[in-house]
């Protein structure tokens, strides 16, 4: 059995190790992208620029901000189902699931050999040490609170499993918005307000 990751592009991100003084905002997307990859820089392209535009509307700069992505590997077709499997489907290929992260979905799990990225944010977070989390999407949403569900979680308040005392606003992913549904901009930038507004409680 090969190890899924060696065939994956790998984004080396340099997190500051020096936080801003004063409250801190983490945005946590879900992997990177082919260019992501090559710059090992998260959010960058068409949905980088939405975020930082975005960010900026609400008052935020993207350097006053941790950003991050739940895994550091570029799955193919950019999905990120490949690092999930069902209990069936892992059996059948001979690999491992963690189940300690619990359902991702209906009935995936977190295949092993990627449980260390969770691990990897957890540290980053940790040492960050952010007020608030704006999650951008269902995977980091799963990651940061181990609820499934974005379109009946977005905006709402969640306490994060990866560190205590700080709370989670799932929203949309910029790549959701620009795919045909930019409609739902004004409700992407209300969850980020929703994010500002908590910094300062």
């Amino acid at each position: 059995m090969t190890d899924l990751r060696t065939d994956m592009p790998f984004a080396d991100y340099q997190y500051p190790t020096k936080p801003v003084e004063g409250p801190r905002l983490a945005i946590v997307g879900e992997a990177p992208g082919a260019e992501e990859a090559r710059q090992g820089t998260p959010f960058v392209g068409r949905s980088g620029k939405l975020l930082d535009e975005s960010l900026a509307a609400v008052g935020i700069e993207r350097a006053e901000c941790l950003v991050a992505n739940v895994f550091r590997y570029q799955p193919p077709g950019n999905k990120v189902g490949h690092f999930f499997a069902s209990r069936a489907r892992a059996r059948k290929e001979g690999r491992e699931i963690d189940e300690s992260w619990g359902a991702f979905g209906t009935s995936d799990r977190l295949l092993a050999e990627f449980a260390g990225e969770i691990g990897h944010l957890r540290a980053a977070l940790a040492e960050y040490r952010p007020s608030v989390i704006v999650a951008l999407g269902r995977t980091p949403t799963w990651a940061l609170t181990g609820e499934n569900g974005i379109l009946q979680l977005r905006g709402k308040l969640l306490p994060c499993r990866l560190l205590e005392g700080v709370e989670v606003v799932p929203t949309f992913h910029p790549s959701y918005l620009l795919r045909g549904q930019l409609v739902e901009q004004p409700t992407f930038l209300a969850d980020l307000r929703l994010a500002v507004s908590r910094l300062n409680r």
